[in-house]
């Protein structure tokens, strides 16, 4: 009897899905083809289309490799030559030049600095810096005139107060008229330096000395001059008599140190008792007029030639012969 025949097995749905080998193969191959392509950078424009860069964009520029190459060519030219002793000693020959070359600057500024003319140039600003900041308190606001006004002077010039009160007042006898206003002047200016009677006697020291050094000694007899000369020596007569009359007040220098002082001061204008009574000022005015000694030299001089004339003429007559009687 034959054997029945065995009931087919079920087949998998998923079995038919299955491709072969071959395939299978063929779709690696597309696959890797495609994984190629996605290695190309793709990008995306503003209309959303893709677009395909190169991914040599993100090699590095040929000029930057040949900028560094011709840095270290540089480089490498410049340790060579250190290395160099002929080029290492004339580097050093180059920098001894330069730090002698500066050296050298650095020495004539000093010296052009502390040369005497550069220290006189220094020296008259800072007197012109005293007369400007004064002049404008005198004469009609010589009472707002105070010692804060000085100290900001002293800062300003590194005067001390008695330096500023001698520059001054000498300024004021060159310049000014030797009258009423000039000696209320002179004497806000000593309460605003808060002087005493020591300092005003060395400031007519030093002022007397000055003065003769610019003028010369008195000398009263002017005939045998030039016109030059002559003004020269009225000019000194008439600051003697202005430092005379100063050293005298009462207010600008104690009594018993005015005396004194006027003592001195006739010994280095080579004055005598009789030049100064012949040239004291008695009385000041108000007029804005300097005072003028002129005419107290003239007249000594002139009453001096009369005498002489007159004591030739008696001469003269006395020892003549007797006259001839016809």
């Amino acid at each position: 009897e034959p054997e029945p025949e065995p009931e087919p097995e079920p087949e998998d749905e998923d079995d038919e899905e299955l491709p072969d080998g071959n395939d299978d193969r063929e779709g690696d191959d597309d696959f890797l083809a495609a994984g190629a392509e996605d290695d190309e950078d793709v990008d995306v424009d503003a209309e959303g289309d893709a677009t395909v860069s190169d991914a040599s964009e993100l090699m590095p520029d040929e000029e930057t490799e040949a900028e560094a190459g011709v840095l270290s060519t540089a480089v490498g030219y410049v340790q060579n030559a250190v290395a160099n002793p002929a080029v290492r000693n004339l580097g050093i020959l180059g920098g001894v030049v330069l730090a002698g070359s500066f050296a050298l600057s650095v020495y004539n500024v000093y010296m052009r600095y502390n040369s005497s003319r550069s220290k006189r140039k220094r020296q008259v600003n800072k007197n012109v810096v005293v007369v400007e900041r004064l002049r404008d308190f005198f004469p009609e606001n010589r009472d707002s005139l105070t010692k804060g006004h000085i100290r900001g002077l002293q800062g300003k010039t590194g005067f001390k107060p008695e330096e500023i009160f001698r520059k001054y007042m000498r300024y004021k006898l060159n310049e000014e008229a030797f009258n009423v206003d000039f000696v209320a002047d002179v004497l806000a200016l000593k309460r605003a330096c808060e002087l005493d009677g020591n300092a005003m006697k060395s400031v007519l020291m030093e002022t007397g000395e000055r003065m003769v050094k610019k003028y010369g000694i008195l000398m009263r007899d002017v005939s045998d001059m030039g016109s030059a000369g002559v003004q020269r020596k009225v000019d000194g007569c008439s600051m003697f008599a202005k430092v005379m009359y100063l050293a005298d007040l009462d207010e600008f220098i104690p009594q018993s140190e005015g005396k004194a002082v006027q003592q001195r001061l006739k010994e280095i204008f080579g004055a005598t008792d009789e030049d100064y009574e012949k040239l004291r000022i008695s009385a000041l005015g108000s007029e804005r007029v300097d005072i003028s000694v002129l005419e107290a030299m003239i007249t000594d001089k002139t009453s001096g030639d009369a005498n002489a004339k007159e004591g030739g003429d008696e001469g003269s007559d006395e020892g003549g012969e007797p006259p001839v009687a016809a």
